[in-house]
């Protein structure tokens, strides 16, 4: 991946991308219970398809961190594992939590030196400075009440440790993501009924918002870097596919529509997706942010 990195120093959050209302206990249960249910149905498609663009994020993340021998590294919303195995391939004495048992089966069977533990962010089953390092990586805008869970990865960091977050930039310059945002639009395909309304997970292709949410939960010396590649596919249909099989909330809501609704997202898909089609197959985009803080 080629990439380009710049500390972002904005303050105001680009328009529609403002901070939802805190969500209630009740609405972060609910929000936490869709997101355990979609992941652990995603598992297997996502590690076959939506890991490959979020491995992009792994080696700016592991730099932020200071990653290498001896450190010790939790991997928070690990997924299958990849970010947890990259750091220990660098020396770290790494481990990771999901909220997702079929994400933490699958990262177990992948990576089987090391250790996967069920777990929401929110409450980490380790004693307080327990690591040195943690990883989010594309797992912030998933969780109900991000500060809370930021301020429980505080915790377990010692003093001097870092915390390092990937998210996504704004859909124009995610193109994979993009171009399902403005399918669904087009079609006018409402959010999944599971998920509540002051949920937004474009609040964080802010960096202010990144900033802000990295100091609430008692960060220091936070920063922001931009990144920008790109995703190959062969065609429309792979991504569409890659994307039913890995996106958990619009996977959640096409799937949520009659056939002939789906049938009109697809439509919309082929149209929005075609100027990016060439000789190389489907070229699309991915621009990504990792944000960093510093436990003092």
């Amino acid at each position: 991946m080629s990439a380009t990195a710049a500390t972002a120093t904005a303050t105001g959050a680009a328009p529609g991308l403002l901070s939802p209302a805190l969500l209630s206990v009740e609405e972060a249960a609910r929000m936490r219970a869709f997101e355990r249910a979609r992941h652990d149905a995603l598992a297997p498609t996502y590690a076959g398809f939506f890991a490959h663009v979020t491995a992009q994020a792994i080696p700016p993340l592991l730099a932020a961190l200071r990653c290498g021998p001896g450190v010790r590294l939790l991997d928070v919303a690990a997924g299958p594992g990849a970010l947890a195995a990259a750091a220990a391939a660098l020396g770290a004495l790494a481990e990771g939590v999901d909220l997702s048992p079929g994400m933490v089966a699958l990262a177990a069977a992948s990576h089987p030196g090391l250790r996967f533990r069920e777990a929401a962010v929110e409450q980490l089953p380790y004693p307080a400075g327990s690591f040195d390092a943690v990883a989010i990586n594309f797992g912030i805008g998933h969780f109900p009440r991000p500060a809370e869970a930021l301020a429980e990865c505080r915790r377990v960091l010692a003093p001097g440790g870092r915390l390092a977050m990937s998210w996504w930039d704004v859909p124009a310059r995610q193109r994979l993501q993009g171009l399902f945002r403005e399918a669904s639009a087009e079609v006018g395909v409402p959010a999944p009924a599971a998920v509540p309304a002051g949920h937004s997970n474009l609040r964080f292709c802010a960096s202010a918002e990144l900033l802000g949410v990295l100091a609430e939960a008692g960060f220091t010396a936070g920063t922001v870097a931009e990144h920008a590649g790109e995703h190959v596919l062969p065609d429309v249909e792979a991504l569409w596919q890659g994307g039913l099989g890995s996106l958990a909330v619009t996977a959640a809501a096409i799937s949520e529509l009659p056939a002939e609704r789906q049938a009109a997202v697809r439509a919309a898909l082929d149209r929005h997706a075609a100027p990016y089609l060439g000789p190389r197959g489907l070229v699309l985009p991915v621009a990504f942010k990792v944000a960093s803080g510093v436990v003092r």
